[in-house]
């Protein structure tokens, strides 16, 4: 579908002012709450939730603004007229607002309306009108809150939440929520929605949870054979997407009691997604997709409370109408924007997604390639102050490698060509639709573009041995010996850096080597700033210069930055140089031989995150987090944490990180454990005693960042929990509060049990973490 003007939602812009008179019905002048059926105006008006589908919802409140929000069904394609009326009471008998407008069918009959010439610091009820047959049908109360006035010495009260995964799960967390009522607003870090519907990885369809695309033609299929699943890829399957997530009753009561400042993250579009980019196939076929980035942004901005105009412009908005056009859309997509709420907040809420590069380690890259040869390492290492010995060091613990277009290795060369066109085309297979003769010569293709150059050897000779033990005696490969593993030249190849498949997100998104990774992300930044450019940075210059602008010049108490994605380090540590954990089992089984060789190092957890991006990370978090006394909050990991940053030896402030787990979507805990399983799985059969890990992932993710070489502390972990977090905000101190629940209890996934109407059984399992920061400390106080 291509879009023009009159295709898109118009977001409207009224003024608030005394309504003398309502022009739909009479007003009650009793203080309590009122039924909507015993209105004056009798049986003519009636609440008619079943017009009304999504509720309502508002969002990014301002102090003399915000935005309100419904979507109007009545089972026809048509242009539907709708009345807002806005109250200073639940009642609606002081009116402030009270206009008419047009829902536009072409727009999925939403309706977005930025009010403004509000009070600061207030809390106002709205509803809508949908005027039908003689009948006055009135879609639930909503109750927003416009932020205090920038003079306003008051303390602010907010939730933060990420990752919301429908799919066989419930909102059991949006419970504490709900059980703050004094809650100014909540922040949504993203992944509002998911994108797919059936993921096997994490996803697994109930009776009750699930979702089949009513627009099933344009669907996106990937997968093959009976391993297919289905992703939004049409505006109406993102639309339908934001229609069923929000059929949830517990959402549409945050939504119906609290403003919300949000952002996305990446399925919002695509899982793991830079700028237009998708990564389901690891690189297996191009997976650019503008369209859908469009289409993504557009039900985005259609279902969403966010003011899609104000981050394009400077200053105080104009009244009038406002569209959506391509100029918001991607390439043009700006959503990062900043909030005050009196002295003590500075919001600024953040892009991760939009316009950060590529993953630095490719989803298709050849383990065996070597990408630093031993003289460029060498070259690299000096050049960045290293002396010799200690670059001699390093060169020893990289990669033997040979050419292999050397004459000798003719034979080989011509193996491996033989070899690498198997394996390609079996996993293109595997990955893409397509036939055989055309999987094989893209398969040709892939093995001719790696067996070339400078190969790893240790990589290519378990390959070999491999090769050798599926063929027949006879065949050629059978007479070849192992590659020379000594005495040839070192350097850094993909195999160094944990990469050991062909198309793999593990190895490249997930659990790389830290120490390979940081040398080999340094050495590409370094190239890419020769060259005017940059490889690093989830926030483009633009973002950046924006951001250190901000908190520069930010006068309020508490400065905090949001992002979708987790400033906490996220590492194990296996190697023998680890801090010690002071637990004996742990220590015995990290120091044996139960552990492979090839996993006694460091590791990045997830790549996807900053810890992929090392260099411009450790600048921003000194330069802007740090310099400043900024507080960051995270989502994303589907875990918790809390992280003490370095103090900024300029300033002597310091930063915290704050991450909230998820609010439904499966554990990292439970994600690392089949990740890890599958590792090990490769290296052969799984001791019971490393079986047991699991159990200690919090305290090795603490441990990791007790080396010298780490600034950033890692203080608290809870990485097989659901939570929300609760903030409080005042002049002397910010409390924090984590809401969490296992995700299992006495055997029970709880997330996939539905508390809705027993929340004492909820609250019975939740558990409290309580923290405060203080006079640049951080404080435990539970």
């Amino acid at each position: 579908m291509q879009y023009n003007r009159r295709k898109f939602i118009k977001t409207l812009v009224v003024t608030a002012g005394a309504v003398m008179t309502s022009n739909l019905m009479g007003c009650n002048d009793s203080d309590d709450e009122v039924d909507v059926e015993a209105l004056s105006t009798g049986p003519s008006t009636i609440l008619g939730s079943q017009f009304f589908p999504q509720s309502v919802v508002s969002g990014d409140p301002k102090p003399d603004s915000v935005i309100l929000w419904t979507r109007v069904e009545d089972g026809v394609d048509v242009d539907i007229a709708l009345t807002l009326q806005v109250s200073l009471d639940e009642s609606f008998s002081q009116l402030v607002v009270e206009e008419a407008f047009t829902t536009l069918a072409v727009a999925d009959n939403c309706l977005k309306v930025r009010v403004t010439e509000l009070n600061a610091g207030q809390h106002y009820y709205y509803r809508f009108v949908y005027q039908k047959d003689g009948m006055n049908y009135l879609s639930k109360n909503g109750r927003t809150k416009t932020a205090p006035s920038l003079d306003s010495d008051t303390k602010v009260k907010f939730a933060y939440v990420s990752c919301q995964d429908y799919i066989g799960r419930y909102y059991n967390t949006y419970l504490s929520v709900l059980d703050n009522d004094d809650l100014d607003f909540v922040v949504h870090l993203g992944d509002y929605i998911y994108e797919t519907t059936g993921d096997p990885l994490f996803q697994e369809s109930t009776n009750d949870r699930s979702i089949t695309f009513n627009d099933s033609e344009n669907v996106l299929t990937i997968g093959v054979g009976d391993k297919t699943t289905q992703a939004a890829n049409s505006l109406d399957n993102y639309r339908q997407l934001y229609k069923e997530y929000r059929s949830d009753e517990l959402l549409q009561k945050v939504h119906e009691r609290f403003p919300m400042i949000a952002i996305w993250d990446d399925h919002e579009f695509s899982d793991d997604s830079w700028t237009d980019r998708a990564t389901y196939l690891d690189g297996a076929a191009d997976e650019q997709q503008t369209q859908r980035k469009k289409n993504s942004e557009m039900a985005y901005f259609e279902y969403m409370p966010i003011d899609h105009q104000q981050p394009h412009t400077q200053g105080e908005l104009a009244s009038g109408e406002i569209a959506i056009d391509d100029s918001h859309l991607y390439p043009n997509t700006r959503i990062y924007r900043d909030f005050h709420f009196g002295q003590h907040l500075h919001l600024a809420m953040t892009d991760f997604r939009t316009n950060r590069p590529d993953h630095i380690l490719p989803e298709d890259a050849f383990p065996a390639a070597v990408e630093l040869d031993q003289a460029t390492l060498s070259g690299f290492l000096l050049a960045t102050g290293m002396v010799q010995a200690q670059v001699d060091g390093v060169v020893a613990q990289m990669s033997p490698y040979i050419n292999i277009d050397d004459a000798m290795f003719s034979p080989y060369k011509a193996a491996f060509l033989e070899v690498f066109t198997g394996l390609y085309t079996q996993e293109i297979l595997a990955r893409v639709a397509m036939d055989e003769t055309q999987a094989f010569t893209q398969g040709r293709a892939r093995a001719v573009a790696a067996v070339q150059g400078n190969l790893a050897t240790s990589y290519l000779n378990q390959v070999l041995t491999q090769a050798k033990a599926s063929l027949p005696n006879e065949h050629v490969i059978q007479q070849l010996p192992a590659l020379p593993e000594q005495g040839v030249e070192q350097g850094l190849a993909f195999y160094t850096l944990g990469k050991t498949s062909l198309f793999n997100y593990l190895g490249s998104r997930y659990f790389v080597i830290k120490d390979t990774y940081d040398l080999y992300a340094g050495y590409k930044e370094y190239v890419a700033q020769l060259q005017g450019s940059s490889v690093q940075g989830g926030f483009d210059d633009q973002q950046t210069a924006w951001l250190g602008q901000t908190f520069a010049t930010s006068t309020s108490t508490w400065k905090v930055l949001a992002s979708s994605v987790s400033f906490s380090p996220l590492m194990f540590d296996f190697s023998s140089s680890r801090a010690d954990s002071n637990i004996v089992p742990l220590e015995f089984v990290l120091g044996s031989e139960l552990i492979p060789a090839d996993l006694k190092q460091r590791f990045y957890l997830e790549a996807d995150q900053w810890d992929g991006f090392p260099q411009y990370k450790a600048n921003f978090v000194d330069n802007v987090m740090s310099q400043y006394g900024v507080i960051s909050i995270g989502g994303d990991v589907h875990s918790a944490y809390i992280t003490e940053h370095k103090a900024n030896e300029v300033t002597g402030l310091k930063s915290f990180n704050f991450t909230t787990s998820s609010v439904s979507s499966g554990t990292f805990g439970s994600f690392l454990k089949n990740g890890m399983n599958t590792i090990l799985g490769q290296l052969g059969d799984i001791p019971p005693e490393v079986e047991q890990l699991p159990l200690f992932f919090d305290t090795l993710v603490k441990t990791a960042t007790r080396r010298d070489d780490i600034s950033d502390e890692l203080v608290f972990s809870r990485m097989a929990e659901h939570g929300v977090v609760i903030v409080e905000v005042g002049a002397n101190e910010m409390l924090v509060d984590f809401h969490n629940i296992p995700d299992f209890v006495d055997g029970v996934e709880t997330a996939k049990q539905n508390y809705y109407q027993s929340a004492a059984d909820y609250f019975a399992k939740v558990r409290l973490y309580q923290f405060k920061v203080v006079d640049g400390q951080l404080v435990r106080l539970t």
